[in-house]
């Protein structure tokens, strides 16, 4: 195999993905199929199969993509920062404003649907929602960990670490939450200034 042929197979993977995101932006999860993906690559549906069974598995390896789209975003401006403060501000205003610059994705996926399969799907992105939250939880105890390292807060106890990671990403879906009822994200800032204030407050006890 020729060193532009390994290349090309890593790609490919990649190009069946975006295509895939791309169609379900346009037309919605429902009606994408294989042979639409295909197309859209310009390749063969025999070329899909080879990596990926169907297009369930196709979109599970899109959500799986998107999560480490939005999670190593966050993890790239979290380390620009150094203090702990600051780390948790970034991570909590990163999560509501990934999450809000995705949405139109997660709505797309809906287009077509009748009512059973809307809840077959909400079902499904359950499943997602919790990888997504694994996935920012490592983040975050990695977070946390490297500030007990460096002696800038106290020491926690597993659970307690695991505890506060809970709380931590259900708060800021729930400030999240609020602030779109109201259409109004004005005061965003400033409530995740004083949550990070709080957070920080109990670690320094």
């Amino acid at each position: 195999m020729t060193s532009s042929s390994i290349v090309q197979e890593d790609v490919l993977p990649e190009q069946i993905l975006e295509a895939a995101l791309q169609l379900y932006l346009q037309y919605g999860l429902k009606k994408v199929t294989m042979n639409d993906v295909a197309n859209r690559i310009g390749k063969s549906r025999s070329v899909l199969y080879y990596y990926y069974k169907d297009k369930n598995e196709i979109f599970d390896a899109v959500m799986d993509m998107l999560i480490r789209e939005i999670v190593n975003e966050i993890g790239q401006k979290v380390s620009e920062v150094t203090s702990l403060k600051n780390k948790l501000r970034t991570f909590c205003l990163m999560k509501i404003k990934t999450s809000e610059a995705r949405k139109p994705v997660f709505t797309a996926l809906e287009a077509g649907m009748d009512s059973d399969e809307i809840s077959l799907h909400t079902q499904i992105m359950h499943n997602n929602h919790k990888r997504m939250m694994q996935a920012e939880s490592a983040l975050l105890s990695k977070i946390l960990s490297e500030s007990i390292r460096n002696g800038e807060i106290r020491r926690l106890k597993p659970q307690e670490q695991k505890t506060l990671i809970l709380f931590l990403l259900s708060s800021v879906r729930g400030i999240k939450r609020e602030m779109e009822r109201e259409s109004d994200f004005s005061k965003l800032s400033s409530v995740i200034d004083m949550f990070s204030e709080m957070i920080i407050k109990w670690l320094s006890v």
